[in-house]
């Protein structure tokens, strides 16, 4: 079979192991069908003759026979138990590497439960059939093999007869075959969807709690085990059969001989020593070979797990490292993108003929709307993904030709979403840093504004980090995972919107720190909102894929384009330090296209109806369906529209950000919302409900007019 063949490319590496091995299993089944034979010799000539000497001799042979018996076993079990145990560590190894070599895609791909089944459950499948499958496999085998031969030299006849019908014994595991695969791998996949139900309640509790969803996932669960068990019994009695059907055989088999054995003892063809010698043997290779089907369905089951391993195995990184891959300086005076064209699929391209240069020792931003491209040229510059035209280059080199290691000691990424180490916090910090010293660690945390915090804690720097940052605040994760980057000392260093989880006053810290260390670093920043790199050397401006804009923010405003758009979209609100209490200017609600028209006064009424709100990454403000009675923008943070899609499900159909609003038809009547708005990070809106702005419209009934009017003309 298949996994016996894979398996021998992890078995013959350790030639003098696998030999041992060999040898001893030989001498085992060479002992196993002697010992049957030797009653044909004490019957015919010991008992029967009542020859002592002959007696004698025979039980010395057995004696010796099974002295060395012993002692092959012996070393056997361990040759076996270290040739195994390597090869088992060196298929975990090798799907370990595997793991990390691969690229952003293939985490994409399979989710999380995916690749704990395979390290589990498919790796536990392999390990029992490697460390006793194989081995009795192999043994009974050749206890069959040289069975026969045994057994035709006692009787062929009778052999030929027991020959024809065994064939009984291969057909029903042979129809089964293909079925019992099937069901073994529809059994793994419903085990993977368990897992990853299981993955996704313990890192969403909180969200799941706060919606109060835990019915829902009750349901989904208690749909998940009883397809476990369907599953799990459809394949227990389909290796039930494999198992019975070859034992049904035999016995059938057995009255066969014992008919047939007795016909030729009675005609003078055979010695009744040799009958019982046949029977015995018989009785051995029979059950060899019910031993064999017995097998089968592990058999099948280590097959189906090394073909999920080999997926991972043999599936091939998109990023994959040069043959021969350039060494990267330690220093370097510029980097570039020269018509760079990517997309996440075929489909569509979220990068168009990008070209940029960023000089060693500036500060560079990347702005523009929720899904321009921003962040896609920063996982390029990054090379997690590689341009499908153009190139990414560092001076001469190109990154595709680069090693990983050189490329990650002069580049660091730091994103939004912050992964921390189940370990202490001094170990996440300083990781594999050499030379790094305590006082080195503080000043970094001194500088992301984390310090005083760790202070706090009773454990400080050696407070032991929980589900992986979960115990933490967004902001928390983010500044620890800053300082983990200042560390490192990069010379190029990347931020994809790293203050989107940060309070106004931590905003100021880190944007003050950028400050400090351009020059020293070479920064590119990607971040939607505008005030935070109104310092930058050089601001490139994305719209669809596409540099639109590019300069200083004084150029850039004077020009009155895109930039001069989102930078007016964000200006006009107030918003303290604690991020808890929001306000907006009067002059920022006239630029709403519904309330144009309407007098200053009337609008400074309408500003004091707003209330503060904020919510939680994951959290709905709206829902599909809902009936709607608030309007609300956007202060800080970033949403995604979501509609249900007939046949589909849920699909994204936009982004809103800082400036962004929706929800203006609640103002005038009850209406359904068109769709579920929900947040994807800590996040601050204005609100006001239509009860309180009724109160005012009824007292001045031409802000209703005015609104109703402008409505009607955006519609």
């Amino acid at each position: 079979m298949k996994s016996i063949r894979m398996m021998l490319r992890y078995f013959t590496p350790y030639k003098l192991l696998f030999s041992v091995f060999l040898i001893s299993i030989l001498f085992e089944v060479a002992y196993g069908v002697a010992a049957p034979l030797s009653l044909k010799y004490l019957v015919d000539d010991a008992f029967t003759p009542k020859d002592f000497q002959a007696f004698l001799l025979i039980m010395g042979i057995l004696l010796a026979g099974g002295f060395l018996n012993i002692c092959a076993s012996g070393f056997g079990d361990y040759a076996l138990g270290k040739l195994s145990g390597e090869g088992i560590r060196k298929l975990r190894m090798e799907l370990f590497a595997s793991l990390q070599r691969q690229s952003l895609p293939f985490y994409q791909r399979y989710r999380v439960g995916d690749l704990v089944t395979r390290f589990s459950g498919d790796m536990s499948s392999v390990e029992r059939v490697i460390r006793g499958s194989s081995p009795m496999f192999l043994g009974e085998t050749l206890s069959v093999l040289l069975g026969l031969v045994m057994l035709f030299s006692i009787e062929w006849k009778l052999t030929l007869v027991m020959v024809a019908g065994s064939a009984l014994m291969l057909v029903g595991p042979r129809l089964l075959h293909r079925r019992a695969e099937a069901d073994n791998e529809n059994y793994k996949a419903a085990q993977e969807r368990f897992s990853n139900t299981i993955d996704e309640m313990v890192k969403g509790h909180r969200t799941i709690k706060s919606l109060h969803q835990q019915s829902r996932f009750r349901e989904r669960g208690r749909q998940q085990v009883h397809a476990l068990f369907s599953l799990g019994l459809k394949l227990h009695m389909t290796n039930a059969l494999m198992e019975r059907l070859p034992l049904t055989a035999l016995m059938i088999l057995n009255g066969t001989m014992l008919g047939y054995g007795g016909y030729l003892i009675f005609h003078d063809e055979m010695s009744i020593g040799g009958f019982i010698a046949f029977f015995t043997l018989f009785m051995t290779v029979g059950q060899s070979g019910s031993n064999l089907s017995f097998l089968i369905p592990s058999l099948i089951e280590s097959s189906v797990s090394f073909k999920r391993i080999g997926e991972i195995l043999h599936h091939p990184p998109s990023v994959p490292e040069a043959d021969s891959p350039l060494e990267l300086p330690p220093a370097f005076s510029s980097m570039r993108m020269e018509g760079v064209s990517f997309g996440y699929t075929e489909e569509s391209d979220q990068l168009k003929k990008v070209s940029v240069q960023i000089t060693a020792g500036s500060y560079v931003a990347f702005v523009g709307s929720s899904g321009s491209g921003k962040s896609t040229a920063l996982q390029l510059l990054s090379r997690f993904y590689d341009p499908r035209e153009g190139t990414v280059s560092i001076d001469k080199y190109d990154l595709r030709e680069v090693s990983e290691a050189s490329l990650r000691k002069l580049a660091l990424l730091v994103t939004q979403d912050t992964f921390l180490f189940n370990s202490t916090l001094r170990d996440n910090l300083l990781l594999d840093s050499v030379g790094v010293t305590d006082a080195d660690m503080v000043e970094a945390a001194r500088q992301t504004g984390i310090h005083e915090v760790i202070e706090r804690w009773p454990e400080g720097y050696e407070t032991r980090i929980l589900q992986e940052g979960g115990t933490l605040s967004g902001g928390e994760r983010q500044r620890i995972a800053l300082a983990r980057a200042l560390l490192r000392k990069p010379k190029l260093l990347l931020l994809d919107e790293v203050t989107s989880a940060l309070d106004p006053a931590s905003e100021s810290t880190i944007n003050e720190l950028i400050h400090r260390i351009r020059g020293q670093q070479t920064i590119v920043s990607v971040t939607h909102r505008l005030a935070s790199v109104i310092h930058a050397d050089q601001i490139h401006v994305f719209q669809e894929g596409r540099i639109v804009e590019s300069g200083t923010h004084p150029e850039l405003l004077e020009r009155k384009g895109v930039y001069s758009g989102l930078w007016e979209k964000q200006q006009g609100f107030h918003l303290s330090s604690d991020g808890l209490h929001a306000s907006v200017e009067v002059e920022r609600l006239a630029r709403l296209p519904f309330f144009k028209g309407v007098e200053l006064p009337l609008l400074h009424d309408i500003s004091g109806l707003f209330t503060t709100e904020t919510c939680k990454e994951g959290e709905d403000i709206v829902r599909e369906g809902e009936e709607g009675h608030t309007f609300y923008i956007i202060v800080r943070g970033k949403f995604e529209v979501i509609k249900q899609i007939p046949e589909e499900g849920e699909r994204r159909v936009a982004y809103l950000q800082d400036g962004d609003h929706f929800g203006e038809v609640a103002l005038l009547r009850d209406a359904p919302r068109n769709a579920t708005v929900r947040a994807m990070g800590p996040s601050v809106l204005l609100a006001v409900r239509r009860e309180a702005f009724q109160c005012l419209t009824a007292k001045a009934p031409q802000i209703l007019v005015e609104l109703q009017r402008t409505l009607e003309l955006r519609s």
